[in-house]
């Protein structure tokens, strides 16, 4: 075993060489605090002045991307579509309220305003009840129902309330029609969607959902917390491209498209705070009593219109209007404009019923005449179909999507014997019109006239009360209270202020001359066509004619040479329309590589204030 051996070291040797180490330790001191010799702390050190690319980019883009996914209020989306239906849905709308976001500002318009309609209605019913001190109307009486608000109503107006009855599987609908799935599976019962117009009929009729608000919350993906977050940072970049502006500083081209669509967010907001974020599923009615209102509905409504092989039954004399139908961006005709309620001859007082007696129908609320006949609904003759044709004109001023196209020939339902589930129907459709002779009121009679040995056929307008699901672009199952065309000018007018949004950047830099005037012509162009539309359906709505003219031009009635040259200058003209708003979103985000070095620079007081 080796053992170390220690050798003693003076004491003179260890105070020197504690010594010079003291010493080394203030030389380092001394060289890393500067002359000063002492050391220096801080507590909070503000970031670098001025912003770069990078955060630019990333602030617009989030602020881009909440405004738009987050202010997305969609309907209740179709039975059986999957997650990745679903998934695609929402995408195809947020690239529409990037490409668009005043369209969508109109879908939300649109939809608050038919909510805002039903909610008075509703109301109004309600106090009506109290007032007469009677609720008679069904099993869920008026004083006891939860308060109705206006997310009952959005809810209502977005496909909320669905109606399954056993006591119509068994072929009273044909559900060939009720296939939700965009893949044509059947469902496993017969549901029908009921539109606002449903709901307003339903309560009309004395049948109000018993769902109270938080039942409808619970439905939804998002509360005022997340819808306030999201506003706060919208609020931001608009508040801080104002700072830029009293500062003299640029803004840039980015900054100038994420405010239009910050203002379109704050519009959306407004519109549909109250509406349920993204419900994935209807609530569902369940009531055998109504199995003849809702034999009634499904007849009036568009999803009735179809023959075999799924096929629609409408023709039209253009190609354009034929396509529209087919796609759905015009509607099909229901079943009850082929059927009529005939009254025989010797219960008639004798003579004529012409449009006179119809007439009178319209005017006068007492349809004691019309209700109490020992009628029978019954599919129209043959005779009653080119009367039918020739009567059944557009409503005046109906908004372009909101139109059936001019029939030319219901496909030959008439010359098939109706089936069993077609009497069983209409027999349903008879006692609803017994049981809530309102129905004749609410549903304008269409035409009147005399039929061979019938002194009476009458013919009721449709209305669109259920479908499979409720789109989210508006169409005729929303309630309105303005014209037709009102609405449309509401919808070029928010197409005016978006162009004219984006030609206020006019003498913004821009990286290359043809870019400026690019620039420039897109958005005057976006203006230009808002402002001659608000214009043009003014015009239409003091002069007619000019509507006429244009209708006349859809129905394939004017010559060719007309046709052809009104086809090409609409085609052209939209045509621009679509570059002119893909040119100002792309070239918002392509002109980032060339800005003036102010454009970095910000205001002081934007850096007090913690944001993304």
């Amino acid at each position: 075993m080796l053992l170390s051996r220690h050798t003693a070291i003076p004491d003179n040797t260890i105070h020197s060489l504690l010594a010079r180490r003291s010493q080394a330790v203030n030389a380092t001191g001394t060289a890393s605090n500067g002359s000063s010799g002492t050391a220096s702390y801080v507590g909070y050190v503000s970031d670098p002045n001025g912003r770069g690319t990078t955060s630019l980019v990333l602030s617009c883009l989030l602020t881009l991307i909440l405004c738009v996914w987050s202010a997305l209020h969609l309907n209740v989306p179709a039975r059986r579509r999957s997650i990745i239906q679903v998934f695609w849905l929402n995408i195809r709308w947020i690239f529409a309220g990037i490409y668009a976001p005043e369209l969508v500002v109109f879908v939300a318009w649109r939809q608050w305003c038919s909510a805002r309609m039903l909610q008075q209605h509703i109301l109004h019913l309600h106090a009506d009840a109290k007032e007469r001190g009677d609720d008679r109307s069904s099993e869920t009486t008026h004083s006891d129902l939860p308060p109705w608000t206006m997310a009952h109503s959005f809810f209502a107006c977005a496909g909320g309330f669905a109606i399954e009855l056993e006591s119509l599987s068994g072929g009273v609908l044909d559900q060939s029609h009720l296939s939700d799935g965009d893949n044509g599976e059947k469902t496993e019962s017969p549901r029908l969607t009921l539109t606002a117009r449903g709901v307003m009929l339903l309560a009309s009729s004395g049948f109000v959902p018993r769902v109270t608000k938080a039942e409808i919350e619970d439905k939804s993906k998002a509360n005022d917390l997340a819808k306030a977050t999201v506003i706060v940072q919208a609020t931001w970049m608009l508040v801080q491209v104002i700072g830029r502006l009293a500062a003299h500083l640029p803004v840039t081209l980015l900054e100038v498209n994420t405010v239009a669509h910050v203002l379109c967010a704050f519009a959306m907001y407004v519109f549909w705070w109250d509406k349920p974020l993204l419900p994935n599923e209807p609530i569902i009615l369940r009531d055998e009593s109504l199995a003849p209102l809702v034999a009634f509905m499904y007849a009036s409504s568009e999803i009735s219109g179809h023959v075999k092989h799924k096929q629609k039954n409408v023709k039209s004399q253009t190609f354009i209007k034929t396509l529209f139908a087919n796609l759905n961006l015009y509607s099909t005709t229901p079943e009850l404009e082929t059927l009529c309620l005939l009254r025989p001859r010797e219960d008639s007082e004798g003579g004529e019923t012409a449009k006179g007696e119809a007439e009178d129908i319209v005017k006068h609320p007492n349809l004691a005449s019309v209700t109490q006949f020992p009628g029978s609904v019954q599919r129209a003759p043959p005779s009653c179909l080119r009367p039918l044709e020739k009567t059944r004109q557009k409503e005046q001023g109906t908004a372009f999507f909101e139109r059936r196209p001019r029939v030319i020939s219901h496909q030959d339902q008439t010359a098939e014997d109706p089936a069993p589930s077609d009497m069983s129907r209409w027999s349903l459709i008879q006692q609803a019109f017994q049981k809530y002779p309102d129905l004749l009121l609410r549903n304008r009679i269409l035409l009147s006239h005399s039929v061979g040995e019938h002194s009476s056929c009458l013919h009721l307008r449709p209305e669109q009360l259920v479908a499979t699901h409720i789109p989210n672009w508006p169409s005729n199952d929303l309630l309105r209270s303005v014209n037709g065309l009102i609405v449309g000018m509401i919808l070029w007018l928010a197409n005016l202020c978006y162009g004219g949004f984006h030609a206020a950047a006019w003498n913004d830099h821009f990286p290359s001359v043809p870019e400026k005037w690019l620039w420039r012509a897109s958005s005057s162009y976006i203006g230009f066509c808002g402002g001659f539309w608000v214009v043009l359906n003014s015009a239409v709505a003091r002069w007619p004619a000019l509507n006429a003219f244009w209708e006349k031009w859809m129905d394939g009635e004017k010559s060719l040479a007309q046709s052809i040259g009104l086809g090409v200058i609409v085609f052209t003209c939209g045509f621009s329309l679509m570059l002119a708003r893909m040119y100002v979103v792309v070239e918002a985000f392509i002109s980032i590589r060339e800005l003036p070095a102010a454009a970095y620079d910000t205001p002081d007081w934007t850096d007090l204030f913690p944001h993304f």
